[in-house]
């Protein structure tokens, strides 16, 4: 490999460290622990909706709270 493509990778390497876990970095200045937070959310919300993790208890809290309320389930 050449020098360019390893200083490509490690500058590619740190943006990704720098929006995972760069807000928990606590030698850095407020506002940059902010916009790491802000990139992650920007990133995560590139995701289509079918890739996001799902609440799959969802239904089964909604049938237990009708069974509680005296409802009965469907």
């Amino acid at each position: 490999m050449t020098p360019k493509k390893i200083l490509g990778w490690g500058a590619v390497a740190l943006v990704v460290l720098f929006i995972s876990s760069g807000d928990t970095f606590k030698f850095l200045p407020k506002p940059a622990r902010e916009a790491s937070k802000t990139s992650r959310e920007f990133v995560v919300s590139l995701w289509p909706k079918w890739l996001r993790p799902k609440d799959t208890n969802e239904q089964r809290e909604k049938e237990i709270d009708k069974i509680e309320k005296g409802q009965g389930a469907k």
